[in-house]
């Protein structure tokens, strides 16, 4: 399997939902079946914390706050956050997930 190695907080779409569920070792629970619900999850479960961008119309969240990730929405940032913390600024995707 041929990967590419990418930024984190450059990760989106299926790429990214790809790596936050390698980041949690497995599946999204029943009954999680949007972002949105995914992202709950998360924040609930991993004492994520969330911050606004403001006027710059972007969201943060940070398990450690000396490392932010930004997103264009709230689940975003919350997956990117997840991913940062557990697997570092850079991560391997599959090539085909990156082009999906």
């Amino acid at each position: 399997m041929q990967t590419e190695t990418v930024q984190t907080d450059e990760l989106e779409g299926k790429a990214l939902e790809w790596a936050v569920l390698k980041a949690i070792g497995g599946a999204w629970p029943d009954g999680a079946a949007s972002s949105w619900d995914r992202a709950g999850y998360l924040i609930s479960n991993l004492n994520i914390f969330l911050s606004s961008g403001g006027h710059r119309q972007m969201f943060i969240a940070y398990l450690d706050e000396r490392a932010p990730s930004v997103g264009k929405t709230l689940p975003e940032a919350v997956y990117r956050a997840v991913v940062h913390s557990s697997i570092g600024s850079w991560i391997s995707v599959p090539v085909a997930i990156l082009r999906a």
